[in-house]
């Protein structure tokens, strides 16, 4: 009896040390990283099922447009004990396997990855950084199952840097296929350096030969970390990741759940004024943490990989959070009050000078971010405004209104904590646009609904006078000369071509096109300098402009007048500084 039991407790060990594979597994290999070529092996176990189809998402939650992700994809096959299985592509995204009786099935494909963006995927001999939604496939009624995935690293790449936490075989874990879209992966030999908010570890890849400063900005960044930190109080990870690709020219970021990545410029680190706007993107990528993800538009999750996911709240997720970032700076103390409201009356008078800003109202921008946010054109300006400016200015006013409406009391700080705690913590869910207006009517104790219908769904002005004035600003609003052609102008090639017509200014009315070659203005050549050669010749009413247009001459009747520019400028009175100012800026010395 004890040699069998010794047997049997032997057996027992060998199982329980025997790799566990998850219902869904993936393997990710990049044999020739020079090639640019992702290998996917997906081990799916499906014993209950006739047929599997595995789909690969059409977007990346955070960037709201329909990239295709499955163009990229070839070779794809399936097998089973190692025997080919029917394969039928249903559609762009959708690959159908017929498995019969098999209990596991293997999925195997290549993805062509040399896209460099935070939404996609890139591989080179240096590194590889990988979005998973671009990548990993996903199993269609298993979206919600638990897995793994285990990286095959070249040998050249020694690294890898991801939030996915790893079980005790080693491979990363994903509770279901949101959280693996949303974990970003970093392979390569970039180095990881670290530091910590509020007792969560947190660890920067810095990726890419720069000219960073380590000691500052670690300490640099954790203050932001804590800036942010405490707006909502409550910090939701067990562990966060900086990506950071360091690029010869390029910017911007992609926010994720427990992570994001960062783009900056390799050799700006010493520049004071790019640094700092840096230091800004981190501040919005992690402020993400709370806004979208977690405190989120209810559009904005479980996501739907296969289509848009339409929303009309793009500028609460987007707007506030650029909004925050702002604020952050202030309140980290890397500008002083006068500069974080030189910035807000820039984005004002730039907002009001944005013809489109009385073509589109702040919430159809947020709806129509799919297919016109993302996919501007030389007429974008004209007709369409942005839910990340437009809205970063409605968040200053609701939360200057705020402020005031409570006498300094409460501020969007408190309306943030309230949608936490009411629906990221109770609901476990996202909020609707009318409990967002409710939460935020309810901090404020005044009815909002007249606010967000003016500054939300309308074309109106925003009431700037009256709710910035409230809370404790000087304002002075007029309206400027502009001496303008309405142009903007490029050279290319030693041409002077035409990028874009501002619509209802000299050059709109007089025919100028988009791509015209401007030649001569009343006989003199035009060398990129349309205006100065205009204020040269004293602004004729009416001039002759020489354009190519295809190839062909053409004469136009250019008919010169100065137009109106909206201009506001902010301001405050230390003597007068009231409790709401203080509660909406901070403390102003």
């Amino acid at each position: 009896m004890r040699i069998y039991a010794s047997i049997l407790i032997a057996l027992f060990i060998h199982m329980s040390h025997a790799k566990q594979i998850s219902p869904i597994h993936y393997t990710l290999s990049i044999p020739e990283p020079h090639t640019h070529y992702v290998k996917v092996e997906m081990e799916i176990s499906c014993a209950n099922k006739k047929e599997v189809t595995v789909s690969m998402p059409v977007w990346t939650p955070g960037s709201y447009l329909v990239r295709e992700f499955s163009k990229s994809v070839e070779r794809f096959e399936a097998t089973a004990s190692g025997k080919q299985l029917p394969v039928i592509k249903t559609n762009k995204n959708n690959w159908s396997i017929s498995k019969g009786k098999a209990e596991k099935i293997i999925v195997t494909y290549w993805v062509y990855a040399y896209e460099f963006s935070v939404r996609t995927s890139f591989v080179d001999a240096e590194q590889a950084l990988i979005n998973p939604s671009s990548i990993c496939m996903m199993a269609q009624g298993m979206e919600n199952v638990a897995g793994t995935i285990g990286i095959n690293l070249p040998g050249n790449y020694t690294k890898i840097s991801t939030a996915l936490p790893k079980n005790t075989e080693g491979y990363f874990v994903f509770q279901h296929y949101d959280e693996l879209a949303d974990s970003p992966l970093q392979l390569g030999n970039h180095e990881e350096w670290d530091f910590e908010v509020r007792g969560v570890p947190h660890k920067v890849a810095m990726v890419g030969i720069n000219n960073a400063d380590k000691t500052r900005f670690l300490k640099d960044l954790k203050t932001v970390c804590e800036t942010m930190t405490d707006i909502v109080g409550v910090h939701p990870c067990k562990q966060y990741l900086f990506i950071v690709q360091n690029v010869e020219a390029g910017g911007g970021g992609l926010e994720h759940l427990n992570s994001t990545v960062v783009v900056m410029n390799r050799l700006n680190w010493k520049d004071e004024g790019k640094y700092k706007s840096f230091l800004g993107l981190c501040a919005h990528e992690y402020f993400h943490l709370w806004n979208v993800k977690r405190i989120r538009p209810i559009e904005l999750g479980p996501f739907n990989y296969h289509a848009e996911n339409y929303t009309e709240q793009l500028w609460v997720a987007e707007g506030i959070t650029s909004y925050y970032d702002e604020l952050a700076m202030l309140r980290a103390g890397f500008v002083k009050p006068m500069q974080f409201i030189a910035t807000l009356e820039g984005y004002i008078n730039d907002l009001e000078n944005r013809p489109g800003s009385k073509i589109q109202t702040l919430s159809q921008s947020s709806h129509d971010a799919w297919i016109k946010e993302y996919r501007p054109n030389e007429n974008s300006k004209n007709t369409s405004i942005s839910y990340y400016a437009k809205g970063l200015v409605v968040a200053a006013l609701l939360d200057a209104k705020i402020s005031a409406a409570t006498n300094g009391k409460k501020n969007l700080d408190d309306l943030m904590k309230m949608l936490w705690t009411r629906y990221y913590i109770d609901k476990k869910r996202g909020f609707t646009s009318t409990e967002f207006e409710a939460a935020a009517t309810e901090v404020a104790e005044t009815e909002l609904k007249p606010f967000f219908d003016k500054h939300v769904r309308s074309l109106d002005i925003p009431d700037y006078q009256n709710i910035l004035g409230d809370a404790g600003l000087t304002i002075n609003v007029k309206t400027e000369k502009r001496q303008s052609s309405g142009m903007t102008t490029a050279s290319e090639n030693g041409k002077t071509i035409v990028k874009y017509v501002e619509s209802g200014l000299p050059a709109w009315i007089s025919g100028v096109n988009v791509n015209d070659e401007l030649i001569a203005i009343n006989g003199f050549r035009v060398n990129n300098d349309a205006d100065d050669l205009l204020k040269k010749l004293s602004y004729p009413a009416l001039s002759k402009l020489m354009v190519c247009r295809g190839g062909i001459l053409k004469e136009l009747n250019f008919t010169y007048a100065p137009a109106g520019r909206f201009s506001l400028s902010l301001g405050f009175e230390k003597e007068k500084i009231t409790p709401s100012l203080e509660k909406w800026l901070g403390k102003i010395n």
